[in-house]
């Protein structure tokens, strides 16, 4: 009854403390969907327009959408695939080296044992009955009784001990067997993934030069590219509203110069060169094998992930003081909107989404809603 009265005071005196930390649980989940709340209505205003140019796909960029759009779906699952390989494989190292372990373990009572049987026949164990029927020295009789008595008992403690370690030898070949098993259903499911991502490759791969050659055949290719930034511009413009006070987080400024390029590739230095006509580049283009990780340059959130005509599969982090990055032409993306990514974190899979022809990322840098020169600001 003492200890109940106990718990039930320390359970009032807690109380308090977790109420706290739920409500500012609560509090932080508010925060964050009340900003994404801001992204929708700020869009939502601009939407007219947007929907009036998305009426205007094509027929191959519509079945580009959607290709890409379950492309990155069956790269995320192939991630997730390949990480499960990763986790049973050292689950099978481990085991091998418990079924080392407990072999040589074994092998050593088994030797132990043997030596103390050998023994037990040189010193004439086998005359105990004689000695017990002879009875002509009591004392000696009795010396060697507790002699015989000790050995058997300890041999018994090592028939005990090895009994032991052949049952634990048993059951981490069965968990080696269990383990196998999993491994050769996790490698058949990576190549199902493989050979699903490699014939969407190859569909896509039509469908680009398909798009391709009707853009080819129209004239107004300045037009579209125009229209493509102009669409880009609108989204960043909404997020720009929606969030131009992030309390969290500290933008770029103290890193300029220090952050690492997202994607380990071939970095084409094409910020402000012409593009088409009237178009100029706002950002770069890093030549990367497709699949490669594409990482995050500094903390950020996710304020957008989706696709859009031009780029494909397009990221943007909001790094807050007016910072973004942009990440395009992605395979895939990991992150949801509204999630928290860390510096060097994988956000994205390179790949050639949105019209390209070879794999590779599209990266910008924003401050205020202007284009910056990613070069001055990643070594």
């Amino acid at each position: 009854m003492r200890l109940f009265v106990l718990l039930l005071c320390g359970c009032w005196l807690l109380q308090p403390s977790i109420s706290h930390a739920w409500q500012t649980s609560q509090e932080d989940a508010a925060a964050t969907q009340a900003r994404i709340d801001a992204i929708a209505r700020e869009l939502q205003r601009r939407q007219s327009a947007m929907q009036q140019r998305a009426k205007q796909l094509s027929l191959t960029e519509r079945e580009l959408q959607q290709l890409e759009t379950q492309m990155g779906a069956v790269a995320s699952e192939l991630a997730t695939t390949q990480q499960q390989l990763r986790t049973t494989n050292a689950e099978i190292n481990d085991l091998l080296q418990q079924q080392q372990e407990l072999e040589a373990e074994q092998a050593q009572q088994a030797k132990w044992l043997g030596e103390q049987l050998d023994r037990a026949y040189r010193i004439g164990e086998h005359d105990f009955l004689k000695l017990v029927l002879n009875q002509e020295n009591p004392a000696e009789f009795e010396r060697l009784h507790g002699y015989y008595g000790y050995f058997n008992r300890a041999r018994l403690v090592k028939l005990e001990e090895l009994q032991t370690t052949q049952a634990e030898l048993e059951q981490v070949r069965v968990d080696l067997d269990s383990a196998r098993q999993q491994l050769v259903a996790q490698e058949a499911e990576q190549k199902r993934q493989q050979g699903i991502l490699l014939e969407q490759q190859k569909e896509q791969k039509a469908l680009v030069r398909r798009l391709n050659q009707e853009q080819r055949e129209d004239q107004s290719r300045i037009a579209e590219l125009e229209r493509d930034q102009q669409e880009l511009e609108e989204v960043l413009a909404a997020i720009i509203a929606a969030l131009r006070d992030e309390p969290q987080l500290n933008g770029l400024a103290e890193l300029k110069g220090k952050m690492s390029w997202p994607v380990n590739g071939q970095v084409q230095r094409l910020f402000g060169r012409v593009r088409s006509g009237t178009v100029k580049w706002k950002g770069v283009t890093i030549e990367a094998a497709t699949g490669s990780a594409i990482n995050a340059i500094a903390d950020g959130r996710v304020i957008y992930a989706n696709w859009m005509r031009g780029y494909g599969l397009l990221l943007v982090l909001d790094h807050g003081n007016g910072y973004m990055s942009l990440y395009g032409h992605n395979q895939t993306i990991l992150p949801a909107v509204g999630d928290v990514v860390r510096r060097g974190e994988e956000i994205a899979r390179v790949g050639q989404s949105g019209g390209r022809e070879t794999p590779g990322l599209y990266f910008e840098i924003r401050a205020d809603g202007q284009p910056v020169n990613p070069t001055q600001w990643c070594r």
